[in-house]
């Protein structure tokens, strides 16, 4: 009986470890990609006041990754940007907050934000 115990908690602490390993792998590349998104987006790391990039994403939310960007002398302190990276497509995606309301990159709100996505996000 004990051995049977000792083997199922081996088992667990292994796929346990395993999963992990593969999530914070694909936090990285999830992160590595967003990364870059921002950097083609126009918005240059010098002016990035802050970043949240949560260890795991609630229940409720779509699969994938998001990284929220708060940027230095954004007129409103209720606009920033969100970057969504969906592992099952590999693409990021950009939603921005404008007054307290999320809006996709087509919106005209999105001009209200002080950095607007380059022509190479827009294709």
């Amino acid at each position: 009986m004990k051995k049977i115990a000792l083997v199922l908690l081996a088992l667990i602490i292994i796929i346990g470890g395993i999963s992990l390993i593969v999530h914070f792998n694909n936090r990285k590349v999830a992160e590595d990609k967003i990364d870059q998104y921002i950097a083609d987006y126009g918005i240059p790391k010098k002016e990035i006041k802050s970043e949240d990039y949560p260890m795991l994403n609630s229940l409720s939310s779509p699969k994938g990754f998001f990284k929220t960007v708060y940027v230095k002398n954004e007129t409103d302190k209720n606009n920033y940007y969100i970057f969504h990276y969906d592992p099952s497509n590999k693409k990021v995606t950009f939603s921005g907050v404008v007054d307290g309301n999320e809006v996709s990159i087509n919106d005209k709100l999105v001009k209200k934000l002080k950095y607007q996505p380059s022509d190479k996000v827009l294709k």
